[in-house]
């Protein structure tokens, strides 16, 4: 175990060890980026979720998910669509209250009238534990902040295995006080952990 923190070692592991891998685009390729936002509070390190608002017109309907959303033509970067779509959902100023801990693998649905998506997801520390949040209503029902530990102590039991749109599926499924974390965020959140937890204490 190093000497470092837990944040000093995250960043030192995103900026300076760990690859992320970017998927190709196509024609038919959307850009859109997540936040994978981080806090300590009472001692404890947690990451923050939403769950959707359910609606006809989102193909992750109710689902949890990382705050974010598809790049627009302001958007000058993978990074800045992160920024802007978190502060619309959920009133949060990643350039403000945050720093931000690297850049994470992209991420395609596997869901066929969703996987022309191509997700970018960026890790940022909260530096204002208590900052409030103020939700868009037709966009996030909830937000929810889970403990890493928790996460961590469910890895080993989240991998599923079975059929989705006729082909093998696996993905990772995590539960917490009734939300259920699965599909695209539920591998995320999988490949995340696997990333930090030789750091968590």
């Amino acid at each position: 175990m190093s000497n470092l923190s837990f944040l000093e070692n995250l960043k030192n592991h995103f900026l300076n060890k760990y690859k992320f891998v970017l998927i190709p685009e196509s024609k038919i390729t959307v850009q859109s980026s997540v936040s994978i936002v981080i806090r300590k509070i009472n001692s404890k390190y947690e990451i923050l979720f939403i769950k959707r608002t359910t609606k006809d017109s989102d193909k992750f309907s109710g689902h949890m998910a990382f705050p974010g959303g598809v790049r627009e033509k302001v958007d000058k970067s993978s990074l800045a669509t992160a920024i802007r779509e978190t502060k619309e959902e959920i009133g949060l100023d990643l350039k403000l209250d945050c720093d931000i801990l690297g850049r994470f693998s992209d991420y395609q649905p596997v869901n066929p009238e969703a996987n022309k998506f191509i997700v970018s997801p960026f890790i940022f520390y909260l530096n204002k534990p208590d900052v409030e949040l103020v939700r868009c209503e037709d966009e996030v029902e909830e937000i929810v902040w889970i403990p890493i530990d928790i996460l961590l102590t469910n890895l080993t039991n989240s991998n599923r295995i079975g059929t989705r749109y006729e082909k093998p599926y696996k993905d990772n499924v995590f539960l917490y006080h009734g939300y259920k974390i699965w599909g695209m965020t539920g591998k995320m959140i999988y490949a995340f952990l696997h990333e930090i937890k030789n750091y968590h204490e």
